[in-house]
């Protein structure tokens, strides 16, 4: 009898504990659906289109050196492409800038045969490092361009000896001012060409020269988002 007692005693503690399990495991899981609620986006990426006006001092390097002396040209237009974009959703600095631009840049000097102006196309491809400040934007640039010269000012235009093909490099910095949907930027930029104007041999196959253009670029632009 009192083994019998004891067979049913354990038979309804096995039960109870079995119950308690299923009570648990059966209970809704209230957190679950928290890894699946959509987390709010903490920046807003930003595309913007604007235009351009910016006044050159552009100038030459020369080895030999040829007496060159910078000039300012005025006549300087652009277009452009602006995208600001979060790395990770935590990074918010990081920019990308396509432009097209039409302008002038050369050299004068006081030797003959030497010192001319330019009409150029540019195609810049600039990474964009900004740090917002309110309303206000301080911006960093640096990246690469393409420059085709479409003619020069000089007696008889282009020969078999000038590289019309440009390359190189753009650093600056400058600050934006915004008022959505609109932003106006302030910049001074530095070209530096990484392609001489003239082939080596252009004036003599034994002395030969090497000429980089280099600017200093002061600009304003107006863009407008997009989205």
């Amino acid at each position: 009898m009192r083994r019998l007692l004891w067979i049913l005693i354990l038979l309804l503690a096995a039960g109870t504990a079995g119950a308690q399990d299923n009570f648990i495991f059966d209970m809704p899981n209230d957190f679950a659906a928290l890894d699946t609620v959509p987390t709010k986006p903490k920046f807003k990426n930003i595309h913007m289109i604007g235009v351009s006006y910016t006044v050159n001092l552009s100038g030459v390097t020369s080895t030999p050196k040829i007496g060159q002396e910078r000039i300012w040209t005025f006549k300087n237009f652009g277009v452009s492409y602006t995208y600001y974009h979060a790395m990770w959703n935590h990074l918010f600095n990081f920019g990308v800038v396509v432009g097209a631009k039409h302008g002038y840049e050369g050299f004068t000097s006081p030797y003959d045969g030497y010192g001319e102006t330019f009409e150029i196309l540019e195609f810049p491809l600039l990474s964009q490092f900004k740090i917002d400040l309110s309303r206000f934007r301080v911006l960093i640039n640096l990246g690469p361009y393409y420059g085709y010269r479409l003619s020069t000012d000089k007696e008889g235009g282009f020969t078999k000896y000038d590289q019309r093909h440009d390359y190189g490099v753009i650093a600056g910095a400058g600050f934006a001012v915004v008022f959505k949907p609109l932003e106006f930027h302030i910049e001074a930029n530095y070209k530096y060409a990484l392609a001489s104007i003239y082939h080596t041999n252009k004036y003599s196959d034994i002395y030969w020269i090497f000429t980089y253009p280099q600017n200093i670029m002061i600009s304003a632009s107006l863009h407008v988002h997009l989205w």
